[in-house]
């Protein structure tokens, strides 16, 4: 099956690399297992909705644009957030949801409150 070893950039399809772009600079510093989970995900890609889509692009970008501290720190909280029970989860994600509801100028007060960025607990 094509994309089955985490291969490397010119190894890709035209299509893996149209899809995978954003990530093209640091594909090199990709480990295997995490370049294997980018492909899984880029042979997915042609059957997502055009919003799935678009979520997708912008969250490769934001990744893309992280320093190795910042990339860490995301990858310790999505550990820590695995390792809550399901309820405590689905109160986050409920929460996010309200969040992603408020107005731009609600965010920012919000913001404001906790410059830290980091909701209370």
């Amino acid at each position: 099956m094509p994309g089955a070893v985490a291969q490397d950039w010119p190894q890709l399809t035209p299509e893996q690399q149209r899809i995978l772009a954003p990530l093209k600079d640091d594909w090199p510093n990709i480990e295997s297992p995490r370049r294997q989970k980018w492909l899984d995900i880029a042979r997915r890609y042609p059957t997502m909705p055009p919003q799935k889509q678009e979520r997708l692009q912008a969250r490769m970008r934001q990744w893309a644009a992280m320093s190795p501290e910042e990339r860490a720190q995301v990858r310790e909280r999505y550990r820590k957030l695995q390792e809550m029970p399901p309820e405590k989860r689905e109160e986050i994600r409920r929460k996010w949801r309200e969040y992603e509801g408020l107005t731009q100028e609600e965010k920012d007060t919000l913001r404001q409150a906790h410059p830290a960025g980091r909701p209370a607990q």
